[in-house]
């Protein structure tokens, strides 16, 4: 048997993301199209870039052609999610490199930042991880994988009320960070509209090291939820000083701060016990078909237990190729940007998605919870 046949018959086995259960017999064209991926990797959020883009090499494992044959060769920049750099990384990516669409795993501040220069440039965007509403907004070309901050925050809010019973909440944010301010602003307005007293609203400041005296204030106030929008770092003083207090009370964060605080302060992973949050993905949670053939091939190829960001690294490559394989001309960027945004109920990892003709998500949302050092599965929600 030569290559070319083996090539052929082995690609036959993969898998393509249209719902379909197996692809016919694909043979290699030999010809290659470029799919560029920004995200941060270094600086402080390099870990979420790493653990997206090992998601998006997982899904390229499982499904490495095109339809039509095409091989996928990934065109990789690293912007340190500073924005400056994202702006950079685009026009080359979308210029020299002659890219056909584009994967960023960026937060919502940096995202947010290049949307006039997406519509300059037509060049289609799908964001992993920026859940700001306005990422989708003053543009025409980004395109969101993930639920954004309104139903995030409406999620917790009336999980906070209805299923924990609990009436007083208070709320952290950090005001300079876009994604914090806003999702704490969303679970203020759903909660306080039916019936939820927030006791205080706290700005982090990146400087504090102590916020015992602030705990104790909230203590006395009868707090008895801490929703916590804020990264990890804060995250860890706020819980350390409950602690030291001999408070327990019930936390809660955003999307993707559980993982992020276990993969940064592993060692520490007791002072979260019981901490909730809302997210996209968890290993215990049910798995679609697709889900299990995903993480199989993760822990082949990079050991461990997937993650959140794992998760929407193989799920952007899915839905991408699944609107690329919908085109005439695979590579041919004024076609990928309507298919993406007529995305309907692909299979995700945990669930089905749909991507609105704004760029809107509808996807599953799940709720978790730390038990012994690790994250489990809480509840899904449609």
């Amino acid at each position: 048997m030569n290559t070319r046949t083996f090539l052929a018959i082995l690609f036959s086995s993969l898998l393509l993301f249209t719902g379909c259960d197996q692809q016919s017999v694909v043979e290699p064209s030999g010809n290659t199209v470029r799919i560029g991926v920004i995200g941060p990797f270094s600086g402080p959020n390099r870990l979420k870039g790493k653990q997206a883009l090992d998601g998006i090499r997982t899904a390229i494992q499982m499904q490495p052609l095109l339809r039509n044959g095409d091989a996928i060769e990934l065109v990789i920049e690293d912007d340190g999610d500073d924005p400056s750099l994202t702006g950079e990384a685009l026009q080359k990516l979308a210029g020299i490199d002659g890219v056909s669409a584009i994967l960023i795993a960026s937060t919502s501040n940096t995202v947010l930042d290049i949307r006039s220069l997406a519509n300059d440039l037509e060049i289609p965007i799908i964001a992993l991880t920026a859940t700001h509403p306005d990422v989708r907004k003053q543009n025409d070309y980004i395109s969101q994988l993930v639920f954004d901050d309104t139903m995030q925050g409406m999620v917790a809010a009336l999980f906070v009320m209805d299923e924990l019973l609990i009436e007083k909440v208070a709320v952290f944010v950090n005001p300079d960070s876009t994604y914090s301010s806003n999702l704490a602003n969303e679970f203020i307005r759903q909660y306080t509209a039916i019936g939820g007293q927030i006791t205080a609203t706290v700005p982090v400041n990146e400087g504090e090291e102590d916020y015992t005296a602030i705990l104790e204030d909230l203590r006395n106030r009868e707090t008895r939820l801490l929703y916590l929008p804020i990264a990890d770092r804060n995250l860890l003083r706020i819980a350390e000083a409950a602690v030291a207090l001999e408070w327990e009370p019930e936390m809660m964060g955003g999307d993707g701060i559980l993982d992020s605080f276990l993969n940064h302060y592993p060692k520490q992973a007791r002072l979260l016990e019981g901490m909730m949050a809302t997210n996209y993905f968890d290993d215990n949670s049910p798995l679609t078909p697709f889900g299990e053939r995903a993480e199989k091939t993760y822990r082949s190829l990079f050991g461990g237990i997937p993650n959140t960001y794992n998760a929407l690294g193989v799920e952007s490559y899915a839905l991408l190729l699944n609107a690329m394989n919908r085109c005439e001309k695979p590579d041919n960027r004024e076609c990928i940007n309507p298919m993406i945004r007529s995305t309907r109920d692909i299979t995700g990892v945990i669930g089905n998605i749909s991507i609105n003709a704004d760029g809107r998500a509808d996807r599953p949302l799940i709720i978790t919870r730390v038990r012994n050092g690790q994250v489990e599965f809480v509840v899904k929600v449609y």
